[in-house]
Protein backbone atom coordinates (compact mmCIF):
# COMPACT_ATOMS: atom_id res chain seq x y z
CA UNK A 1 0.00 0.00 0.00
CA UNK A 2 1.39 3.58 -0.62
CA UNK A 3 1.50 6.02 1.61
CA UNK A 4 -0.61 8.23 -0.13
CA UNK A 5 -3.36 5.67 0.45
CA UNK A 6 -2.86 5.78 3.95
CA UNK A 7 -2.62 9.57 4.43
CA UNK A 8 -5.96 10.86 5.01
CA UNK A 9 -6.55 14.72 3.53
CA UNK A 10 -7.08 17.57 5.11
CA UNK A 11 -8.05 19.94 2.49
CA UNK A 12 -8.60 22.94 5.52
CA UNK A 13 -4.76 22.36 6.51
CA UNK A 14 -3.87 21.97 2.84
CA UNK A 15 -6.07 26.11 2.05
CA UNK A 16 -4.35 27.42 5.05
CA UNK A 17 -0.88 26.77 4.13
CA UNK A 18 -1.31 28.03 0.57
CA UNK A 19 -3.57 31.34 2.34
CA UNK A 20 -0.26 31.74 4.63
CA UNK A 21 2.38 30.63 2.10
CA UNK A 22 3.71 28.55 4.81
CA UNK A 23 6.18 26.40 2.79
CA UNK A 24 9.83 25.99 3.42
CA UNK A 25 12.51 25.09 0.65
CA UNK A 26 15.37 22.23 1.23
CA UNK A 27 17.76 22.38 -1.19
CA UNK A 28 20.13 18.89 -2.52
CA UNK A 29 23.01 19.89 -4.62
CA UNK A 30 23.34 18.08 -8.00
CA UNK A 31 27.18 17.77 -8.38
CA UNK A 32 29.66 16.61 -11.15
CA UNK A 33 32.78 14.81 -10.17
CA UNK A 34 34.46 14.80 -13.13
CA UNK A 35 34.79 18.72 -12.80
CA UNK A 36 34.80 18.56 -8.70
CA UNK A 37 31.64 21.34 -8.51
CA UNK A 38 28.10 21.96 -7.92
CA UNK A 39 25.93 23.03 -10.79
CA UNK A 40 23.00 23.37 -8.87
CA UNK A 41 20.17 22.34 -6.37
CA UNK A 42 16.95 20.72 -6.32
CA UNK A 43 14.40 22.19 -4.47
CA UNK A 44 12.46 20.44 -1.92
CA UNK A 45 9.13 21.50 -0.76
CA UNK A 46 7.31 20.85 2.71
CA UNK A 47 4.96 22.23 4.94
CA UNK A 48 6.08 24.11 7.18
CA UNK A 49 7.94 27.43 8.08
CA UNK A 50 11.58 27.15 9.61
CA UNK A 51 12.51 24.13 8.40
CA UNK A 52 10.20 22.72 10.61
CA UNK A 53 7.49 20.40 8.46
CA UNK A 54 4.16 20.50 9.63
CA UNK A 55 2.37 18.44 7.24
CA UNK A 56 3.32 15.41 5.77
CA UNK A 57 4.49 15.64 2.15
CA UNK A 58 2.39 12.64 0.82
CA UNK A 59 -1.12 15.10 1.99
CA UNK A 60 0.97 18.36 0.28
CA UNK A 61 1.00 16.69 -2.82
CA UNK A 62 -1.40 13.89 -3.03
CA UNK A 63 -3.04 12.80 -6.33
CA UNK A 64 -6.15 12.85 -5.37
CA UNK A 65 -5.80 16.48 -4.36
CA UNK A 66 -8.59 18.94 -6.43
CA UNK A 67 -7.08 20.04 -9.31
CA UNK A 68 -7.46 23.93 -8.10
CA UNK A 69 -5.21 22.91 -5.05
CA UNK A 70 -2.84 20.93 -6.88
CA UNK A 71 -2.24 23.72 -9.24
CA UNK A 72 -2.17 26.09 -6.13
CA UNK A 73 0.17 24.06 -4.38
CA UNK A 74 2.58 23.58 -7.15
CA UNK A 75 2.76 26.99 -7.95
CA UNK A 76 3.49 28.15 -4.17
CA UNK A 77 6.41 25.32 -3.85
CA UNK A 78 8.38 27.12 -6.78
CA UNK A 79 7.44 30.77 -5.36
CA UNK A 80 8.83 29.79 -1.87
CA UNK A 81 12.20 27.50 -3.96
CA UNK A 82 13.07 30.85 -5.85
CA UNK A 83 13.01 32.59 -3.08
CA UNK A 84 14.86 31.04 -1.09
CA UNK A 85 17.48 29.71 -4.21
CA UNK A 86 17.99 34.24 -4.83
CA UNK A 87 20.73 34.44 -2.28
CA UNK A 88 22.63 31.43 -3.51
CA UNK A 89 22.18 32.71 -7.18
CA UNK A 90 22.96 35.49 -6.32
CA UNK A 91 26.49 34.70 -5.17
CA UNK A 92 26.92 32.34 -8.16
CA UNK A 93 25.09 33.23 -11.01
CA UNK A 94 26.28 29.28 -12.99
CA UNK A 95 24.44 27.69 -10.56
CA UNK A 96 21.01 25.82 -11.54
CA UNK A 97 17.94 25.37 -9.90
CA UNK A 98 16.20 22.50 -10.41
CA UNK A 99 12.39 22.80 -9.91
CA UNK A 100 9.36 19.94 -10.17
CA UNK A 101 6.31 20.81 -12.41
CA UNK A 102 3.89 18.00 -11.37
CA UNK A 103 2.33 17.04 -15.20
CA UNK A 104 -0.91 16.31 -13.41
CA UNK A 105 -1.52 20.08 -13.35
CA UNK A 106 -1.24 20.87 -16.99
CA UNK A 107 -4.67 20.14 -18.60
CA UNK A 108 -6.08 22.51 -15.52
CA UNK A 109 -3.77 25.80 -16.38
CA UNK A 110 -5.44 27.52 -18.87
CA UNK A 111 -3.80 28.05 -22.20
CA UNK A 112 -0.80 30.33 -22.67
CA UNK A 113 -0.47 30.51 -19.13
CA UNK A 114 2.97 32.05 -17.95
CA UNK A 115 3.72 31.90 -13.91
CA UNK A 116 6.02 30.63 -14.40
CA UNK A 117 7.77 32.56 -16.58
CA UNK A 118 6.33 35.32 -14.06
CA UNK A 119 8.22 34.20 -10.97
CA UNK A 120 11.72 33.79 -12.14
CA UNK A 121 11.53 37.08 -13.88
CA UNK A 122 10.51 38.83 -10.80
CA UNK A 123 13.39 36.86 -8.90
CA UNK A 124 15.77 38.44 -11.35
CA UNK A 125 16.80 35.12 -12.24
CA UNK A 126 18.22 33.85 -16.02
CA UNK A 127 15.66 31.93 -17.67
CA UNK A 128 18.65 29.53 -18.19
CA UNK A 129 19.60 28.92 -14.46
CA UNK A 130 16.02 27.57 -14.34
CA UNK A 131 15.72 23.54 -15.05
CA UNK A 132 11.92 22.25 -15.27
CA UNK A 133 12.19 18.73 -13.90
CA UNK A 134 8.53 16.57 -15.47
CA UNK A 135 8.85 12.66 -15.13
CA UNK A 136 8.94 10.82 -16.95
CA UNK A 137 4.73 9.40 -18.01
CA UNK A 138 3.69 8.30 -21.61
CA UNK A 139 0.20 9.29 -20.49
CA UNK A 140 1.28 13.00 -19.97
CA UNK A 141 3.72 13.33 -23.10
CA UNK A 142 1.87 15.27 -25.08
CA UNK A 143 1.03 18.11 -22.50
CA UNK A 144 4.41 18.01 -21.03
CA UNK A 145 5.63 18.30 -24.51
CA UNK A 146 3.86 21.42 -25.60
CA UNK A 147 4.71 22.80 -21.81
CA UNK A 148 8.71 21.69 -22.71
CA UNK A 149 8.52 23.88 -25.95
CA UNK A 150 7.28 26.72 -24.64
CA UNK A 151 9.56 27.24 -22.00
CA UNK A 152 12.66 25.97 -23.96
CA UNK A 153 11.94 28.93 -26.49
CA UNK A 154 12.51 31.64 -23.31
CA UNK A 155 15.33 29.64 -22.82
CA UNK A 156 14.47 27.16 -19.79
CA UNK A 157 16.00 23.94 -19.48
CA UNK A 158 14.33 21.26 -19.32
CA UNK A 159 14.75 17.69 -17.29
CA UNK A 160 13.25 14.42 -17.22
CA UNK A 161 12.89 13.13 -13.71
CA UNK A 162 12.84 9.36 -11.73
CA UNK A 163 13.49 7.52 -15.12
CA UNK A 164 13.85 3.67 -14.55
CA UNK A 165 15.21 0.82 -16.43
CA UNK A 166 12.16 -0.42 -17.46
CA UNK A 167 10.88 2.75 -19.02
CA UNK A 168 10.92 3.50 -22.67
CA UNK A 169 13.09 6.39 -23.13
CA UNK A 170 13.71 7.03 -27.29
CA UNK A 171 10.56 8.48 -28.39
CA UNK A 172 10.38 10.42 -25.48
CA UNK A 173 13.47 11.58 -25.63
CA UNK A 174 13.73 12.61 -29.18
CA UNK A 175 10.50 14.47 -29.00
CA UNK A 176 11.06 16.39 -25.90
CA UNK A 177 14.89 17.17 -25.98
CA UNK A 178 15.38 17.22 -22.82
CA UNK A 179 18.86 18.90 -21.61
CA UNK A 180 18.85 16.52 -18.81
CA UNK A 181 17.07 13.17 -17.68
CA UNK A 182 17.48 11.74 -14.15
CA UNK A 183 17.60 7.67 -13.87
CA UNK A 184 16.78 6.26 -10.47
CA UNK A 185 18.31 3.24 -8.81
CA UNK A 186 17.23 0.68 -10.86
CA UNK A 187 19.97 1.62 -12.83
CA UNK A 188 22.79 1.07 -10.50
CA UNK A 189 21.86 0.69 -6.86
CA UNK A 190 23.08 -3.22 -6.03
CA UNK A 191 19.91 -4.04 -4.24
CA UNK A 192 17.22 -2.68 -7.66
CA UNK A 193 19.30 -3.22 -10.20
CA UNK A 194 18.42 -6.19 -12.92
CA UNK A 195 20.11 -8.20 -15.37
CA UNK A 196 19.90 -5.62 -18.20
CA UNK A 197 20.44 -2.56 -16.09
CA UNK A 198 23.98 -1.70 -16.93
CA UNK A 199 23.18 -2.35 -20.45
CA UNK A 200 19.56 0.05 -20.08
CA UNK A 201 22.21 2.85 -18.80
CA UNK A 202 24.54 2.34 -21.55
CA UNK A 203 21.92 2.81 -23.88
CA UNK A 204 19.99 6.36 -21.96
CA UNK A 205 23.47 7.98 -22.04
CA UNK A 206 23.82 7.85 -26.01
CA UNK A 207 20.19 8.18 -26.53
CA UNK A 208 19.90 11.48 -24.45
CA UNK A 209 23.62 12.81 -25.78
CA UNK A 210 22.74 12.54 -29.22
CA UNK A 211 20.11 15.23 -28.33
CA UNK A 212 22.64 17.52 -26.34
CA UNK A 213 21.29 16.10 -23.43
CA UNK A 214 23.00 14.67 -19.60
CA UNK A 215 22.03 11.84 -17.58
CA UNK A 216 22.42 12.88 -14.19
CA UNK A 217 22.21 9.82 -11.49
CA UNK A 218 19.53 10.81 -8.38
CA UNK A 219 19.64 8.89 -5.30
CA UNK A 220 23.13 8.53 -5.03
CA UNK A 221 23.16 7.02 -1.59
CA UNK A 222 26.91 5.01 -1.62
CA UNK A 223 30.69 5.79 -2.73
CA UNK A 224 30.10 2.09 -4.46
CA UNK A 225 26.71 3.62 -6.42
CA UNK A 226 28.97 7.01 -6.95
CA UNK A 227 31.89 4.94 -8.70
CA UNK A 228 29.77 2.53 -10.63
CA UNK A 229 28.08 5.08 -12.33
CA UNK A 230 31.25 6.85 -13.10
CA UNK A 231 32.71 4.29 -14.77
CA UNK A 232 29.54 3.98 -16.27
CA UNK A 233 30.33 7.65 -17.97
CA UNK A 234 27.57 9.23 -15.82
CA UNK A 235 29.51 11.98 -13.92
CA UNK A 236 26.40 14.02 -12.86
CA UNK A 237 24.86 12.70 -9.63
CA UNK A 238 22.69 14.19 -6.50
CA UNK A 239 21.35 11.85 -3.38
CA UNK A 240 21.97 11.86 0.03
CA UNK A 241 25.91 10.77 0.13
CA UNK A 242 26.70 14.06 -1.37
CA UNK A 243 25.56 15.67 2.35
CA UNK A 244 27.49 18.59 3.42
CA UNK A 245 30.55 18.66 5.81
CA UNK A 246 29.57 19.23 9.15
CA UNK A 247 33.22 20.95 9.90
CA UNK A 248 33.20 23.35 7.21
CA UNK A 249 32.57 26.52 8.79
CA UNK A 250 30.83 29.03 5.67
CA UNK A 251 27.46 29.84 5.10
CA UNK A 252 27.41 29.30 1.78
CA UNK A 253 25.69 26.33 0.54
CA UNK A 254 27.84 25.81 -2.68
CA UNK A 255 30.89 25.18 -0.18
CA UNK A 256 29.68 22.64 1.85
CA UNK A 257 29.72 20.10 0.08
CA UNK A 258 33.00 19.61 -1.36
CA UNK A 259 34.95 17.43 0.50
CA UNK A 260 32.71 14.39 -0.44
CA UNK A 261 33.04 15.89 -4.40
CA UNK A 262 36.79 15.89 -3.91
CA UNK A 263 37.11 12.15 -2.22
CA UNK A 264 34.65 10.44 -4.55
CA UNK A 265 37.34 12.27 -7.63
CA UNK A 266 40.53 10.64 -5.60
CA UNK A 267 38.56 7.28 -5.15
CA UNK A 268 37.48 7.35 -8.88
CA UNK A 269 40.94 8.48 -10.39
CA UNK A 270 42.29 5.63 -8.63
CA UNK A 271 39.89 2.98 -9.75
CA UNK A 272 39.75 4.59 -13.41
CA UNK A 273 43.75 4.54 -13.80
CA UNK A 274 43.59 0.81 -12.38
CA UNK A 275 41.04 -0.15 -14.88
CA UNK A 276 42.18 1.22 -17.84
CA UNK A 277 45.92 -0.09 -16.90
CA UNK A 278 43.82 -3.44 -16.91
CA UNK A 279 42.40 -2.88 -20.17
CA UNK A 280 45.71 -1.74 -21.91
CA UNK A 281 46.78 -5.15 -20.51
CA UNK A 282 44.02 -7.41 -22.09
CA UNK A 283 44.25 -5.59 -25.35
CA UNK A 284 47.95 -5.77 -25.54
CA UNK A 285 47.28 -9.72 -25.25
CA UNK A 286 44.69 -10.04 -27.72
CA UNK A 287 47.13 -8.18 -30.31
CA UNK A 288 49.94 -10.58 -29.20
CA UNK A 289 47.34 -13.26 -29.64
CA UNK A 290 46.25 -11.94 -33.18
CA UNK A 291 49.98 -11.16 -34.59
CA UNK A 292 51.18 -15.02 -33.51
CA UNK A 293 47.68 -15.74 -35.51
CA UNK A 294 48.55 -13.90 -38.45
CA UNK A 295 52.11 -14.92 -38.73
CA UNK A 296 51.19 -18.89 -39.31
CA UNK A 297 48.62 -17.94 -41.86
CA UNK A 298 51.48 -16.21 -43.42
CA UNK A 299 53.95 -19.23 -44.07
CA UNK A 300 50.74 -21.01 -45.70
CA UNK A 301 48.65 -21.23 -49.38
CA UNK A 302 45.46 -20.17 -49.50
CA UNK A 303 43.99 -23.86 -49.20
CA UNK A 304 45.35 -24.58 -45.93
CA UNK A 305 43.34 -21.26 -44.21
CA UNK A 306 40.43 -23.39 -43.26
CA UNK A 307 42.37 -25.99 -41.75
CA UNK A 308 44.78 -23.89 -39.79
CA UNK A 309 41.29 -21.54 -38.65
CA UNK A 310 39.46 -24.96 -37.42
CA UNK A 311 43.07 -26.10 -35.28
CA UNK A 312 43.53 -22.46 -33.53
CA UNK A 313 39.56 -22.72 -32.48
CA UNK A 314 40.37 -26.10 -31.20
CA UNK A 315 43.85 -25.26 -29.41
CA UNK A 316 43.37 -21.51 -28.47
CA UNK A 317 40.65 -20.81 -25.33
CA UNK A 318 40.12 -17.36 -26.50
CA UNK A 319 39.63 -17.60 -30.45
CA UNK A 320 35.63 -17.89 -30.62
CA UNK A 321 35.40 -18.06 -34.60
CA UNK A 322 37.86 -16.99 -37.83
CA UNK A 323 37.51 -16.60 -41.59
CA UNK A 324 39.54 -14.78 -43.88
CA UNK A 325 38.98 -12.51 -46.51
CA UNK A 326 40.95 -12.16 -49.68
CA UNK A 327 42.05 -8.81 -51.04
CA UNK A 328 38.68 -8.09 -52.51
CA UNK A 329 36.99 -8.72 -49.21
CA UNK A 330 35.39 -11.77 -50.54
CA UNK A 331 35.13 -14.53 -47.57
CA UNK A 332 37.49 -17.47 -48.73
CA UNK A 333 37.15 -19.96 -45.89
CA UNK A 334 34.03 -20.82 -43.53
CA UNK A 335 33.42 -19.34 -40.66
CA UNK A 336 35.63 -21.70 -38.11
CA UNK A 337 33.54 -21.36 -34.65
CA UNK A 338 33.69 -23.30 -31.49
CA UNK A 339 30.62 -25.77 -30.60
CA UNK A 340 27.36 -23.23 -30.13
CA UNK A 341 25.86 -22.78 -26.85
CA UNK A 342 22.84 -23.49 -27.84
CA UNK A 343 21.03 -22.94 -31.42
CA UNK A 344 23.21 -20.46 -34.17
CA UNK A 345 21.06 -17.98 -34.16
CA UNK A 346 19.65 -15.70 -36.97
CA UNK A 347 23.01 -13.28 -36.24
CA UNK A 348 25.14 -15.75 -37.19
CA UNK A 349 23.94 -16.18 -40.50
CA UNK A 350 24.17 -12.20 -41.25
CA UNK A 351 27.58 -12.16 -40.22
CA UNK A 352 28.19 -14.75 -42.36
CA UNK A 353 29.26 -18.41 -42.30
CA UNK A 354 29.81 -19.32 -45.71
CA UNK A 355 32.39 -18.63 -48.06
CA UNK A 356 31.77 -16.25 -50.34
CA UNK A 357 30.17 -13.14 -48.65
CA UNK A 358 31.28 -10.00 -49.51
CA UNK A 359 32.63 -8.29 -46.51
CA UNK A 360 34.21 -5.26 -48.20
CA UNK A 361 31.78 -2.72 -46.98
CA UNK A 362 32.32 -3.34 -43.24
CA UNK A 363 34.70 -1.47 -40.98
CA UNK A 364 36.44 -4.13 -40.01
CA UNK A 365 37.63 -4.48 -43.28
CA UNK A 366 37.35 -0.91 -45.09
CA UNK A 367 39.64 0.80 -42.25
CA UNK A 368 42.54 -1.54 -43.18
CA UNK A 369 42.30 -1.20 -46.88
CA UNK A 370 43.01 2.66 -45.83
CA UNK A 371 45.88 1.59 -43.88
CA UNK A 372 44.94 0.85 -40.51
CA UNK A 373 47.33 -1.77 -39.28
CA UNK A 374 44.91 -3.60 -37.02
CA UNK A 375 41.06 -3.06 -36.47
CA UNK A 376 38.76 -3.83 -33.24
CA UNK A 377 34.57 -3.88 -33.91
CA UNK A 378 32.12 -2.71 -31.13
CA UNK A 379 31.40 -5.63 -28.46
CA UNK A 380 28.50 -7.82 -29.80
CA UNK A 381 26.73 -10.65 -27.73
CA UNK A 382 28.83 -13.77 -29.72
CA UNK A 383 25.47 -15.92 -31.75
CA UNK A 384 28.23 -19.14 -30.48
CA UNK A 385 28.59 -18.27 -26.62
CA UNK A 386 26.08 -15.21 -25.68
CA UNK A 387 28.99 -13.87 -24.35
CA UNK A 388 30.40 -10.08 -24.89
CA UNK A 389 33.29 -10.18 -27.94
CA UNK A 390 34.36 -8.37 -30.69
CA UNK A 391 36.18 -9.06 -34.16
CA UNK A 392 39.73 -7.83 -34.19
CA UNK A 393 41.11 -7.98 -38.06
CA UNK A 394 44.77 -7.63 -39.18
CA UNK A 395 46.26 -7.84 -42.82
CA UNK A 396 48.99 -10.61 -43.95
CA UNK A 397 50.45 -11.72 -46.84
CA UNK A 398 51.19 -15.41 -47.31
CA UNK A 399 53.88 -17.18 -48.65
CA UNK A 400 53.03 -16.31 -52.39
CA UNK A 401 52.78 -12.42 -52.01
CA UNK A 402 48.88 -12.31 -51.81
CA UNK A 403 47.24 -9.95 -49.22
CA UNK A 404 44.62 -11.50 -47.11
CA UNK A 405 42.76 -10.23 -43.68
CA UNK A 406 42.03 -12.58 -40.73
CA UNK A 407 38.93 -11.96 -38.62
CA UNK A 408 39.23 -13.48 -35.36
CA UNK A 409 36.43 -13.19 -33.00
CA UNK A 410 37.47 -12.75 -29.51
CA UNK A 411 36.53 -11.44 -26.07
CA UNK A 412 35.83 -8.28 -25.97
CA UNK A 413 39.21 -7.29 -23.96
CA UNK A 414 37.64 -3.73 -22.86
Amino acid sequence: MSKQSEVQIDEQAILEIIKTKNVHTFFQPVVSITTKSIIGFEAYSRGGGGGVCVLDPAMLFHDELKPELKVNVDRLCREKAFEQFKPIYDGHQDMCLFVNISPEILPHVETGSMVLKHQVASMDIDFDKVVIECPLNKATTLEVEKFSSAYKELGFRICLDNCSADDSFGQIVSRIEPDFVKVNQTFYAKDERKDYSAKALDMVVEVVGRVGGMVIAQGVESEDDSIRLLTAGVHLQQGYYYTKDENVQTGDPAKMFFQKIIATYDKYRMVKGELVKRKKERFELSFKAVSSICSKFANLPEDKFEGAATVLVRNLDDVISVFVVNDAGEQITRRVHVKPAGNINLSARVMGVEKGVDHSVHDYIMYLDMGYEKFVTRPFLSPYTGEETCIISKPFYNREGLRYIVCIEMPYPG
